[in-house]
């Protein structure tokens, strides 16, 4: 309620105005440069409040007047504002009892530059500290930035800690008691948070990494220490001590005397806990029999916290993280056997490991920053150059193998697509944005709104589509200083001078696929390239000629890998619930396909040769995914049966699909405009023959009333059953006889950012744009993508010929194996 009286009023207006500052501040920051006009219809104020708000931005070094070339333009020109990130700086640091970690991040959430020290000799508290200081400068001086351009400083910890003040470190004594933050602050009047590592490392795991989509989390570290952080309700839990998932004092956990153990004496022997999980991964049967043991001694402090917690998920991080599955497996395994018959929540590793704690400081720093600038935590931007396996990590190990500094002098990294750079005194610098064009701005184009707001630094600069209209829609997408073009030929690869571009999106129509694609490969852009990857068999196998020729980037975008409820039903398969994989079945009900396909091109064979292709490519390629094979042989059966009868027909040319759909175009008899052909199924199924002997079968209907799709995996020894393929559905395993139970014996709850694709297209344009950037490894394979076509095709010929058997034709070996390296190894062809 707001106060009565002047004092009260002040306060309201003082609120109000935070408030509007806030929106401008969001939006400037999420575009390269905007207009006062278009800033005040983004925001919804008045243009003099927006004028007002920049002024003072501008005024406080916030926002700066930029020089913007617009085409075109008659008169005078409009003003042009950006945000200024580089203002202030923000610093987060993991002070560990091996080494120190620090990362520098601007206003807009950027990555800049990346430090670790190693410190060697007795555990010296002064001395920790003093290095503690210096990678601070380090950071400075890698920005070109003075002390008082610092917002805020966040450091991590091993030990109990209250904010400032070290309560208790049995790694690090001397700081028991110690104010750390008054330490770390050196007379500067930026503010200080300490907090303990753990907790700083499961901050990281909820904000950007394997957490980042559950609200109650378990992080457990496993490595030289072991412990565990807690996350309530989407908050780090402290606890009225401040020691909250402290169970290692318990015997029974397993962690209880861990630092005097023999087994922890001989993961040092081998070379310390990342050395063992590496080791590992290489098959070295030492280091998998100290997994082996390692897991037996932990699991009954994992088990206790999953069951008494009752998480969304249990991080497994630390340095043994970076086993992966040799270390997750095996622990959920004797998890799940210890907490029989209850069912634990699942076991996912960190995205970070043993970096999580400093990701975590520099998260926690930009809120405290953003905080102490704008006057609100909600003004922290996300991190952008921060992910799994993005130019983060390689920032980092360009700094493990970095000189200790003589005289620290250091500038941001230039060069977009490069690696992560090495400047002066061994600071990792981390590269300017990438540069990214759409081609195609038409519905789809909608996804290209998240690059920017993933973990890598990137923005749109141009737009290209054969419609001049598009120039509109692109600047309403991408900001209005978006350049635009009618020729996807006008599109290069950057060169030296900084011109063209290093990506771009294609969401043109599916029969335009592989002609745009290869001119852009040739050209050296890594391409996005909206599924299905083309019409043909022939022009699938022309792309990726295309792109094993060139060696450039080729992303295909199947997003339903990413999808939360494909990811749990992968999950269950992968850990071997339901046994070895015999049957999948999937049942397609498309409710909106009369808006989606029967108004526009979709409606053609002649351009999308069917929607056995169109829409069930994306099904069949999780098919293959969950069987873990692709398909041999198939059968395929439809027809036409309700929209063939809908005589109310229009040309649409120059619409998109959101300027006719709505939820009151029912029943489909009813419809209207529909396209003046319609030659394609809206009744479609498929039984198919996959190469390891999976049966499987896929049926669509576009005139269902609900929309959604539901999967049965039958194995040898269970099945399971997706209700629901958004958040708030859940994914049931059944595993025991019986004759009938709703929700089966286990159920993992689906916990997703939407419905249906909407929380998978944040992660695939993350997933693409750290390829580009880093090489980082992929989940869509495009060979894969190639199969799933090539089986849709040989299904639709099948369909039309009377359902006559087709047998799909395999990849040529030498294309499929140049993509091999590119793609994870549990997402990768089969075989390899």
């Amino acid at each position: 309620m707001v106060r009565t009286g002047p004092r009260g009023q002040d306060r309201h207006v003082t609120d109000v105005r935070r408030r509007n500052t806030l929106s401008c501040v969001e939006v400037l920051r999420g575009s390269p440069s905007t207009t006062l006009t278009a800033l005040a219809k983004d925001t919804g104020l008045s243009r003099p409040t927006v004028e007002s708000i920049v002024s003072e931005l501008v005024e406080q070094g916030l926002a700066r007047e930029v020089a913007v070339a617009e085409e075109g333009a008659l008169g005078r020109p409009a003003r042009h504002f950006a945000f200024a990130a580089d203002a202030r700086y923000v610093v987060g640091l993991d002070l560990g009892v091996h080494s120190v970690t620090g990362m520098v991040a601007d206003l807009s959430g950027q990555v800049r530059a990346v430090v670790r020290r190693t410190v060697d000799g007795p555990v010296d508290g002064v001395a920790r500290l003093e290095v503690a200081r210096a990678v601070q400068r380090e950071l400075l001086d890698a920005v070109d930035a003075p002390r008082s351009r610092l917002a805020a400083v966040a450091a991590a910890v091993p030990g109990i800690v209250d904010g400032a003040r070290v309560r208790l470190s049995l790694p690090i004594p001397d700081w028991t008691g110690v104010n750390l933050a008054a330490r770390l602050s050196t007379g500067g009047e930026h503010p200080v948070v300490i907090e303990n590592d753990i907790n700083m490392a499961s901050l990281a795991e909820h904000a950007l990494g394997a957490a980042r989509l559950a609200d109650d989390v378990v992080l457990v570290q496993l490595g030289h220490r072991v412990g565990a952080a807690l996350v309530l309700g989407g908050q780090v839990y402290r606890g009225n001590r401040f020691a909250a998932g402290e169970v290692g004092d318990f015997s029974w956990t397993g962690w209880d005397g861990w630092c005097e153990g023999s087994l922890l004496g001989e993961i040092e022997q081998a070379g310390g806990a990342e050395a063992v999980a590496l080791r590992a991964r290489e098959g070295d049967a030492v280091a998998l029999g100290l997994l082996q043991q390692y897991v037996r001694r932990v699991a009954p402090g994992v088990a206790t916290l999953a069951m008494v917690v009752d998480p969304e998920c249990v991080v497994l991080g630390g340095g043994l993280s970076r086993a992966g599955e040799l270390l997750r497996a095996p622990l959920q395994t004797e998890v799940d056997r210890l907490v029989h018959p209850r069912a634990a929540a699942p076991l996912v590793t960190s995205a970070f490991a043993s970096d999580g704690a400093a990701l975590g400081a520099l998260v926690r720093a930009l809120e405290v920053g953003s905080q102490d600038v704008f006057g609100s935590e909600i003004a922290a931007p996300p991190l952008r150059a921060a992910g799994p396996a993005t130019s983060l990590a390689d920032a980092l190990a360009a700094a493990d193998e970095a000189p200790a500094p003589a005289a620290p002098d250091a500038g941001v990294g230039r060069g977009p697509g490069a690696e992560a750079q090495q400047g002066a005194g061994g600071v990792a610098q981390v590269r300017e944005p990438l540069r990214v064009a759409v081609v195609g701005v038409g519905a789809r184009a909608r996804l290209a709104q998240w690059v920017g707001r993933t973990g890598v630094p990137a923005h749109v600069v141009r737009a290209v589509d054969v419609d001049p209209a598009g120039q509109d829609r692109a600047r309403e997408l991408f900001g209005p200083g978006t350049a635009f073009s009618t020729d996807h030929r006008d599109l290069s690869a950057r060169g030296g001078t900084g011109e063209g571009v290093d990506a771009a999106f294609v969401c043109t129509p599916d029969d335009t696929h592989a002609d745009v694609a290869e001119d852009l490969l040739r050209a050296g852009v890594a391409v996005y390239l909206e599924k299905p990857l083309a019409t043909t068999t022939e022009d699938c196998d022309r792309v990726l000629a295309a792109a094993v020729e060139t060696g450039t980037r080729l992303y295909v975008g199947h997003n339903m890998r990413h999808m939360a409820v494909v990811r749990t039903m992968r999950d269950v398969v992968a850990r071997g619930e339901i046994g070895e994989v015999q049957a999948v079945w999937c049942r397609h009900f498309v409710g909106n396909g009369g808006d989606y396909y029967f108004k526009d091109w979709h409606a053609e064979r002649a351009r999308s040769t069917g929607l056995l292709l169109q829409k069930a490519v994306h099904d069949i390629d999780v098919i293959h995914w969950l069987a873990g094979s692709t398909t041999r042989d198939v059968v395929g059966m439809g027809d036409l049966q309700v929209y063939g009868r809908v005589t109310d027909r229009a040309d649409r040319t120059g619409q998109l699909m959101t300027d006719w759909f709505s939820y009151d175009n029912w029943p489909p008899l009813e419809q209207r405009g529909l396209h003046p052909v319609i030659d394609v199924e809206d009744t479609s199924m498929m039984l198919m023959r996959l190469g390891n002997g999976v049966l499987a079968s896929y049926e669509q209907c576009h005139f269902t009333p609900d929309y959604w799709r539901n999967y049965t995996v039958i194995g040898t020894r269970g099945r399971l059953e997706n209700v629901g393929d958004g958040d708030g559905g859940s994914v049931r395993v059944w595993n025991r006889r019986t004759s009938w139970s709703e929700r089966g014996d286990v159920e993992y709850p689906v916990v997703a950012a939407g419905q249906g694709h909407q929380d998978a297209d944040r992660l695939t344009v993350d997933e693409f744009l750290r390829s580009v950037a880093d090489g980082a490894p992929i989940t869509t394979s495009p060979v894969m993508a190639r199969d799933a076509v090539a089986t849709g095709i040989a299904a639709t010929l099948s369909l039309r010929a009377g359902s006559a058997p087709q047998r799909v034709r395999p990849v040529a070996p030498e294309v499929a194996a140049h993509f091999d390296d590119d793609v994870d190894p549990a997402a990768r062809r089969p075989g390899t």
